[in-house]
């Protein structure tokens, strides 16, 4: 999925049309994943791919609109997308971390899209989370694989905050003092991966040369990263689940207004960031057919199964 000349020279164009003025109507682009990874992949369910709807649910809670991104698309179709939405959220999941196709392939090809997007000025966020933090840290060392394995599933925990990062890091920077002090001491983060990235392999992979760490946690003795920010773009990952606490209810997450209201600020600050980003659909006829609206969504916490309570399923 390497983009030429001429497709980044039509590209770089593309945004020169579709800049505007202002922007507070945000629009995200949520990657989709295959159903194959899936924890309801056993239910013979019709469809190809999917977005969990508690991540539709918490770009919306923080004013943006959605639209779904498709796996497994060219390059073109990439760049035609981030033409005209203002920010891509890589969701979590599961895939077979190869960064040729599927998920991972998409992210990768995205993440470099991104990359082109900054580089020329262009302010284009991307958030990453759990499985989407892990592509983000894979696809800014072309593809390698850094991470061990850890049982983090099913658990909620306080961040903890690495000495010194703070005045570097976008999010705590001007974090308000009552979210800050219940992050990193109540366990509200929902934690739900079986891959962590230690600092060590953070450093000797070379991903500090791209990102910086600003969290850890600690699990069955040991130290994983769990928020990264890049050095140079709007980039953030996280890998834990801020979308949990107020949209699914299928496992032991934290529920209380504490928890609810702490975690909202990571995708305010999304939402924030896109906000800044001038894209926007010429045709609105367009945007209309292509948001998340034409989708209906569907009950899956009947299955016992799945995390999730509502899936949006695609046929491609």
């Amino acid at each position: 999925m390497k983009m030429n000349s001429s497709i980044c020279l039509t590209f770089i164009l593309f945004l020169m049309i579709k800049k505007i003025t202002s922007n507070d109507k945000p629009i995200i682009g949520i990657l989709t994943q295959e159903i194959y990874w899936s924890s309801f992949r056993d239910h013979l369910l019709p469809y190809k791919t999917y977005i969990a709807a508690s991540y539709v649910k918490a770009i919306e809670s923080s004013g943006g609109r959605v639209v779904p991104v498709f796996t497994n698309r060219t390059s073109k179709y990439y760049m035609e997308v981030a033409s005209k939405v203002n920010g891509i959220l890589v969701p979590g999941g599961g895939c077979s971390f190869n960064m040729t196709f599927g998920i991972g392939g998409s992210t990768n090809t995205i993440f470099k899209i991104a990359e082109h997007m900054n580089n020329i000025h262009d302010h284009f966020p991307v958030l990453g989370v759990c499985l989407g933090f892990e592509l983000l840290l894979m696809a800014s060392i072309n593809g390698k694989y850094p991470f061990v394995n850890c049982h983090a599933y099913n658990i909620s925990l306080p961040l903890e905050l690495i000495p010194n990062m703070e005045e570097k890091s976008v999010l705590f920077q001007n974090m308000p003092k009552d979210i800050r002090k219940i992050l990193l001491t109540e366990p509200v983060t929902v934690n739900s991966h079986g891959k962590c990235i230690t600092p060590k392999n953070f450093t000797s992979m070379h991903l500090n040369q791209f990102w910086n760490s600003i969290t850890i946690n600690n699990v069955n003795n040991l130290t994983f990263i769990s928020t990264i920010e890049a050095q140079r773009y709007p980039f953030v990952g996280l890998q834990f689940h801020p979308e949990k606490n107020a949209f699914e209810w299928e496992r032991n997450y934290p529920h209380s207004l504490s928890a609810i209201h702490t975690v909202r600020y990571f995708y305010d600050w999304f939402v924030d960031e896109c906000r800044k980003n001038k894209h926007a659909y010429t045709n609105i006829t367009a945007l209309k057919n292509e948001l998340i609206y034409n989708y209906p969504s569907t009950y899956v916490g009947k299955f016992k199964s799945t995390t999730f309570e509502q899936v949006y399923f695609f046929n491609e």
